[in-house]
């Protein structure tokens, strides 16, 4: 009986082979085929989504890699909104206008707010990631959010033309709802979180990426609730170049918020953004940090605090027109320092301060400027600045009124606008009314009435 009981036994399974540990190579980018229908030849993302959640730290950041190649638009084209991609095969290119093709923004921007990806790429910034927290996969999960809230949108040269009536085409594509549901998930505290970051990389992005996100006023004030400021700030202070540029950008946005002016206030934000900002050796960054002025000094406080630090001063030569300067003009720190200066000269002190350090001369200087949004820029801050009859005949004696109207002309209709206020406040002035008259303003005024720009000229 036992001879038979053995003889039923099953025989033993055989061991499993073991596995030598490996280690993925970094790919190059995943190339997106066309098909003959002009869309791209790609699945969903399920399986990158699923490879994410790995373990295995090399896992989740190759496939983070490649799942980054999904929401990206290749901003190979000027124009918002197509892309240009090229098909290996053929060597021949398709435009794909994704406004107009819903498959195509689905695959290309769309693809993690859709595929419900965007809580996977959250879990992943936290310290509840299934790889453990790793400065890599922070950064491309940061780079990936950023990229589908839409880069274009952090770009304050375009949320600036909203103030002058321009709509502003950044927000695209979906892109404003992949911000909310990154939002709505909770996505913005682990994102502020990782501006303590010890790893500059990793800050850095996360600036970046708060920049992308800070385009409504209730995120930025969740921002600043967070502590987003006191962090923004701190960043200013490092020694990278990237990170400092990032930081600025941010402020840029999030100061938007009267709290987070408030807060900067209560922070004496203002002697940082002056020293490490608008004197840095990058014209980014000064660029950034004076447009983050320009918000941040609509609180009061903050404006005497930037007289207090000689801001007025460093704004005007930051323009680098003045006969003395040892600057390299920048159209767009020019463009931008305007700005600040714009809104500076509401409060009557500022206007004497920038009357008496030819503050007036650079800005009458800049509308010789072959950039039109420097020239447009620079007529506002002149046109602030003519509420006082002193500003308004030191502008006269500089030629302003010969300008102004000469910019009349002027291709571009922002700067016909600002032109046409500039040349209001001038006229008033006897002096100004005269030259007025003798520079043929009055034919130029004729001229737009026929164009029908009656919503011009009723400035004048």
């Amino acid at each position: 009986m036992a001879e038979e009981e053995k003889a039923e036994e099953a025989p033993e399974a055989p061991a499993a082979p073991e596995i030598e540990k490996w280690s993925v190579p970094v790919q190059s980018p995943l190339p997106l085929e066309l098909t003959k229908t002009g869309v791209a030849a790609c699945e969903k993302p399920a399986t990158l989504l699923m490879l994410i959640q790995s373990p295995e730290q090399p896992v989740v950041l190759v496939s983070l890699k490649a799942l980054f190649q999904w929401v990206r638009d290749g901003d190979v084209e000027e124009t918002p909104g197509q892309n240009l991609l090229e098909a290996p095969d053929t060597g021949l290119k398709t435009v794909l206008n994704a406004e107009s093709q819903p498959e195509v923004l689905t695959l290309l921007r769309g693809a993690l707010g859709d595929g419900g990806g965007i809580p996977v790429i959250i879990k992943l910034l936290t310290s509840e990631a299934w790889c453990k927290p790793d400065d890599e996969v922070q950064a491309v999960c940061l780079v990936i959010l950023a990229r589908i809230a839409g880069e274009a949108v952090a770009d304050g040269r375009l949320i600036l033309r909203k103030r002058n009536g321009e709509p502003c085409r950044a927000d695209r594509n979906g892109e404003e709802r992949c911000r909310l549901k990154t939002v709505e998930l909770g996505g913005l505290r682990p994102i502020v979180e990782l501006l303590k970051s010890t790893s500059m990389d990793v800050a850095g992005k996360a600036a970046f990426c708060v920049a992308c996100h800070a385009l409504d006023s209730p995120v930025r004030l969740a921002i600043h609730i967070l502590g987003g400021v006191k962090l923004l700030l701190n960043l200013l202070t490092v020694d990278d170049d990237i990170v400092n540029n990032n930081a600025a950008l941010a402020l840029s946005q999030v100061l938007q918020h009267v709290e987070a002016k408030d807060e900067m206030y209560n922070l004496k934000g203002m002697q940082v953004i002056i020293s490490k900002g608008l004197l840095h050796s990058m014209d980014d960054v000064r660029e950034n940090a004076a447009r983050a002025v320009a918000y941040a000094i609509e609180q009061e406080g903050n404006l005497k605090d930037l007289r207090r630090h000689d801001g007025i001063n460093i704004l005007i030569e930051m323009h680098a027109a003045l006969p003395d300067t040892d600057q390299i003009p920048c159209d767009a720190v020019r463009q931008a320092a305007s700005f600040a200066l714009s809104v500076s000269a509401f409060d009557s002190e500022c206007r004497t301060e920038i009357r008496m350090k030819e503050g007036l001369r650079a800005l009458s200087n800049c509308l010789g400027s072959e950039n039109y949004r420097v020239q447009e820029e620079a007529l506002m801050a002149l046109a602030n600045c003519a509420f006082d009859i002193p500003c308004k005949q030191t502008i006269g004696a500089l030629g302003g009124m010969k300008n102004g109207i000469e910019l009349l002309a002027n291709e571009e209709l922002s700067v016909v606008a600002n032109a046409c206020v500039a040349l209001s406040r001038l006229v008033f002035d006897f002096m100004s009314g005269v030259d007025f008259i003798e520079g043929d303003g009055v034919l130029q005024v004729k001229f737009l009435k026929s164009q029908r720009y009656h919503h011009f000229i009723q400035y004048i």
